[in-house]
């Protein structure tokens, strides 16, 4: 990440593992007041939290093919994408498995994906494999992209303060002053701003006044609460796009055409009968599962098992909320369990949006 950014926020007391996650000394699950959802969540309450987001890598696409050359690759259609909208896109193999997940924006003729940082340099090479004649750059620009979260009841009431007009929908973008303002799935309002190292220092000095920062491992347990998935390197190539629920979260367009992984990811969805699907659980355990790990069941029949982690965070209220892909079977059965001694059970738990996609 940028040297500045790092500089600035180690001054805040920020600390940095490995893979660019940030920790707070003041963001212990102890010192952030919860309360329970009706969704059986922990949620974080307070009127705004900030977090920064260098856990993230991000690719710029440029030059005169780059649309074309991203049509072949991914499962959205990039011709969607616009200064005002953004996207959830898939990277599959010719097997229809997701090698990553990317969210995406647009700025000045470029586009700009996201995905944890320790995936970039692996899927960078993947898609300059495929450049060939094409017309088109591909940069990690994972430094010069500061990202920081902003989440809570009066989040929406601060940026206004700070000068930003607020996206109306989810996946929504607005602009003001050099910085994107995304706005992201959540239990309250919550946004992504990207800028340059000056703008968004800027701002988190504003905003910093009245929040309380959130770790990373908060942030990811959010999004696990709203359902929303991510493919990491130990994740990598072990679902297709439909058992992430991407078909319901507006990450695959069935009528775009060709791209690597296609003609599976669409057999999927008009001629087969999908028998794993992403659900969201609890566990009453400490010991958090890796993505990608293995669930078991006492039933399952499947060779490969009941299910996977996608992730899992510790929640606040105790024991750990996770997303994982599990055989429709063993959930019908409620034989789903952590460990293979069958020790640790998961409760599932519904999913806030509708599964249902529009023809």
């Amino acid at each position: 990440m940028s040297n500045n950014w790092s500089s600035f926020l180690s001054q805040n007391g920020a600390s940095f593992n490995a893979e660019r996650e940030v920790s707070f000394p003041s963001s212990s699950v102890d010192t952030i007041k919860t309360s329970t959802t009706p969704q059986g969540n922990a949620s974080f309450e307070g009127d705004l939290f900030i977090t920064d987001l260098s856990w993230l890598g991000v690719i710029e696409v440029s030059g005169d093919d780059y649309k074309t050359f991203l049509q072949g690759q991914l499962t959205n259609d990039i011709n969607e994408i616009t200064a005002n909208i953004s996207q959830l896109s898939g990277l599959c193999t010719p097997k229809g498995r997701l090698k990553a997940l990317f969210s995406i924006f647009s700025d000045n003729e470029k586009l700009y994906l996201q995905l944890p940082f320790p995936l970039l340099e692996e899927t960078l090479k993947r898609l300059k494999m495929f450049v060939m004649m094409s017309k088109v750059e591909l940069i990690d620009v994972s430094d010069s992209q500061v990202k920081i979260g902003v989440y809570g009841n009066k989040a929406e009431a601060y940026l206004v303060e700070n000068g930003f007009t607020i996206p109306d929908e989810v996946n929504k973008v607005t602009q003001h002053n050099g910085m994107q303002l995304i706005r992201l799935h959540g239990d309250k309002p919550r946004f992504e701003c990207v800028g340059s190292t000056d703008t968004i220092q800027s701002l988190w000095e504003s905003l910093q006044t009245n929040a309380q920062l959130l770790n990373t491992a908060h942030w990811k347990l959010i999004d696990i609460h709203a359902g929303i998935p991510n493919v990491f390197a130990s994740s990598k190539e072990a679902f297709i796009p439909q058992m992430l629920n991407l078909q319901a979260l507006d990450g695959i367009n069935f009528k775009k055409g060709c791209y690597t992984g296609q003609e599976i990811v669409a057999r999927m969805q008009y001629l087969g009968t999908l028998k794993r699907r992403m659900y969201r659980a609890h566990c009453a355990t400490e010991k958090l599962p890796l993505p990608g790990d293995a669930l078991y069941s006492a039933t399952s029949k499947s060779g490969q098992g009941s299910g996977n982690i996608v992730d899992a965070q510790i929640s606040p209220g105790g024991g750990i909320d996770l997303l994982a892909v599990i055989t429709t079977d063993a959930v019908e059965k409620n034989d789903v369990f952590l460990d293979d001694a069958l020790a640790i059970k998961l409760t599932l738990q519904d999913i806030p949006y509708s599964l249902e996609i529009e023809e």
